[in-house]
């Protein structure tokens, strides 16, 4: 079958709706806890519509914290966004009632009953739209040896039946505005499946003349990552970088260059053109409510009142003429704010581009001048080094701003990262003191882990360095890489980069440990034994590099301990001591570190047993005012010993007698029918343990009392014991 052609016009709508002015992202602050702040700035003229594309995963969040002002008087009405509601939904709110696929035949009937007018068949016919019918007319080449045809037939407001064949030169021109307006619409909802994950946020700003517009909101973005490049140049001249000691000469060690990038990533709905960017690690509480989706309360449903009806009824007449009283009647029972980017109340300081140079490089010019000038004959200037040729290559334009333990980076020259696209952005481009170091780490008796290379390196930027990944490049090879925590302005940081096999350190001395009593107090029957405990390690370590090292060792800190050694640490954290050591190629050095400690040991002597009395007097040292303040108690405590024995042998006799006697009056009762003298012999038996009963008792009586006052005596001994020994 040939197909069939026709031309559909539809007539634009009222030319005096402008089209939506799109306003562009202008500034975008990125936090560390995955939140961006988005600032859209443009100017508009009049009433206009304005509109922001974002991504159907930024609605929630746009929503909660959409923020737009007009700076020159306009007033904003409201925005609105294409619906999230599934597209044959929204169809089946149109009058057409389209499915989303359609063909011209079933558009056509559609829209039977309306006005068109018809053109490319003779004169232009102007009427309703009746019908489309399709006939079987003439030969053909399909299966049945026919060529279908399709009818349109319209009828004139005359009443006039026209029919008109479907050709490529008809066209059926709509004439009802509604209908137009409905097919628009249609067309429209058709357009947006072709991105279903893309929203159109259009605001209603009403005003005169020409106006700047801001809006701002946060989303969800992708978290910005810090990665550092530290650029070292060996002077084959000078001697190498750990053959220099700490001293007030030298105390600034080895420069480097610290370049800081960060990676940004562009997954919002919108490209990012030209913007100024701001790099913030600060985590500012944030959350995700779903704010879009339709919310239903349960209501409680009341039923509708209703009147009482009214029947006819009589009513009897009265008997007694006198009025009763009556009886009063019972009583019946009856947002976010925008500006987080914005929030930080301190100076800027600048870091930027001075005169054509990054204020880092334009220093160190300064101070490579000072150091090269001198004689009237300057030596010819050395050729350029690595570090610098790599230090021209990028000139970060960076201010940052902190408050807190909140701090940014802004970019000053603007930034464009096109959507779902990443960008590598510089941050930073300074001088830095690093000194190249081994660090050795000790559990306090033997080596953990493997010596490794390592920069010990002073933040001497006006910035704090955001944690991240670092790499190192020596005289423009790859050295290693590590990791980084946030490092302030003016902090210094080890940071490890490599394995270094040429150094190897052993211990000595490990448990060379010496204790003895310094004092001992005793007071209210607590005993008090101070011990002063010298701890002391000695560490061995050699140089197997043709090249000398500097170690740094670290040693844990005891608590308690109170270090006794010479030289100092070079440095102290809240867990660890470093000790710097140069060390020559193929030598060996040693470091001891000895330490005391105070360690006092309470004894309680009320529940003290004989063994933990024993080991109170070792632990004493066998101190003998300290055995003689204790010999009272320990003979009270004899004396409570005694007594305790006799008590329980009393106790003991006492439960053999009450046996004998239970036995006894057994027997008694078993042979209340024998003679009388059997009988007779168990009574005087059971009367004889009944006598040594109640004279055992009286034993225990008196053994219990003095059992008793023994302990009296021996609470008073170790109450009264008083003592202040110092040794």
């Amino acid at each position: 079958m040939r197909p069939i052609h026709f031309v559909l016009l539809l007539t634009p709508l009222a030319l005096s709706a402008q089209q939506p002015i799109t306003l562009p992202v202008t500034h975008v602050s990125l936090y560390k806890n995955g939140v961006g702040f988005f600032e859209h700035t443009g100017h508009v003229t009049g009433n206009a519509s304005v509109t922001i594309d974002f991504t159907t995963a930024q609605l929630n969040d746009v929503l909660e914290s959409l923020t737009a002002l007009d700076l020159n008087g306009g007033r904003i009405s409201g925005a609105d966004y294409n619906s999230t509601t599934p597209l044959d939904q929204q169809l089946k709110s149109l009058s057409l009632g389209l499915p989303e696929k359609t063909t011209y035949t079933g558009f056509l009937t559609a829209i039977r009953g309306s006005r068109v007018q018809i053109t490319g068949s003779g004169a232009p016919f102007t009427g309703r739209l009746m019908d489309i019918e399709m006939h079987k007319t003439g030969p053909g080449k399909d299966a049945n040896g026919t060529t279908e045809t399709r009818f349109l037939s319209v009828v004139s407001d005359a009443g006039e039946l026209r029919i008109f064949p479907m050709s490529p030169t008809l066209s059926v021109h709509l004439l009802d505005t509604a209908l137009h307006a409905d097919v628009n619409h249609y067309l429209e909802l058709l357009d947006t499946t072709r991105n279903q994950g893309l929203r159109h946020l259009t605001l209603d700003d009403h005003g005169t003349g020409s106006r700047e517009l801001h809006v701002s909101y946060i989303s969800e973005v992708p978290i910005w990552k810090s990665t550092y490049r530290i650029l070292f140049t060996d002077n084959p001249g000078a001697p190498g970088p750990d053959s220099r000691t700490r001293d007030s000469t030298n105390s600034q060690g080895q420069t480097a260059t610290l370049q800081g990038w960060s990676v940004v990533d562009n997954t919002t709905g919108t490209d990012w053109l030209n913007v100024q960017l701001s790099l913030i690690a600060g985590s500012p509480q944030s959350f995700i409510q779903p704010i879009s989706q339709p919310i239903y309360s349960r209501r409680p449903e009341i039923p509708i009142a209703q009147e009482a009806q009214l029947t006819p009824q009589t009513h009897n007449s009265g008997i007694e003429s006198a009025a009763s009283p009556i009886a009063a009647p019972k009583p019946g029972k009856g947002l976010m704010g925008s500006g987080m980017a914005g929030g930080y109340a301190s100076d800027t300081v600048e870091v930027s581009a001075m005169n054509g140079l990054p204020l880092e490089t334009r220093n160190f010019a300064k101070l490579r001048g000072g150091l090269m000038a001198a004689p009237k004959v300057p030596p010819p200037p050395p050729p350029p080094s690595y570090e610098d040729l790599a230090s021209n290559s990028i000139t970060p334009q960076t201010t940052s701003a902190a408050f807190d333990d909140f701090f940014q980076y802004n970019l000053t020259e603007p930034v464009t990262i096109r959507k779902n696209e990443s960008a590598l952005v510089p941050i930073l481009q300074a001088k830095v003191t690093a000194d190249r170091v081994t660090l050795v780490t000790s559990n306090g008796s033997q080596i953990t882990g493997q010596p490794l290379r390592a920069l010990w390196l002073t933040n001497t930027t006006n910035l704090t360095l955001d944690r991240g990944s670092f790499s190192i490049v020596e005289n423009g090879s790859f050295g290693g890489e590590g990791l980084l925590d946030p490092i302030h302005a003016g902090e210094k940081r080890l940071l490890s980069y490599a394995a270094d096999q040429a150094i190897h350190v052993t211990t000595e001395n490990a448990n060379d440990n010496n204790s003895h009593v310094t004092a001992i107090t005793a007071s209210k029957g607590v005993v008090h034994i101070t011990h002063s405990e010298v701890r002391q390690i000695t560490y061995v370590i050699h140089n197997a590099a043709a090249e000398p090292r500097t170690v740094v060792l670290e040693h844990p800190i005891e608590p308690g301990l109170t270090l006794d050694t010479t030289p100092a640490p070079e440095e102290t954290t809240g867990t660890l001591y470093r000790w710097r050591i140069p060390v020559a190629s193929a030598a060996t050095e040693r470091l001891t570190i000895r330490g005391k400690a105070n360690i006092v040991d309470d004894y309680q002597l009320e529940d003290t047993d004989d063994d933990d009395f024993a080991a109170i007097i070792v632990a004493s040292g066998n101190n003998a005012n300290f055995q003689t303040a204790i010999t009272p108690i320990l003979e009270a405590r004899r004396r409570v010993a005694f007594a305790q024995v006799a008590v329980d042998q009393t106790n003991a006799k006492l439960t053999t007698l009450r046996a004998n006697e239970d036995r006894q009056r057994a027997n008694i009762t078993a042979l209340q029918n024998a003679d009388k003298d059997s009988r007779n012999r168990f009574v005087n038996d059971l009367n004889k343990t009944e006598d040594a009963i109640n004279a055992t008792q009286t034993e225990l009586d008196t053994r219990t009392a003095t059992l008793e006052a023994a302990q009296t005596t021996l609470s008073n001994q170790i109450e009264a014991l008083q003592l202040n020994e110092t040794l």
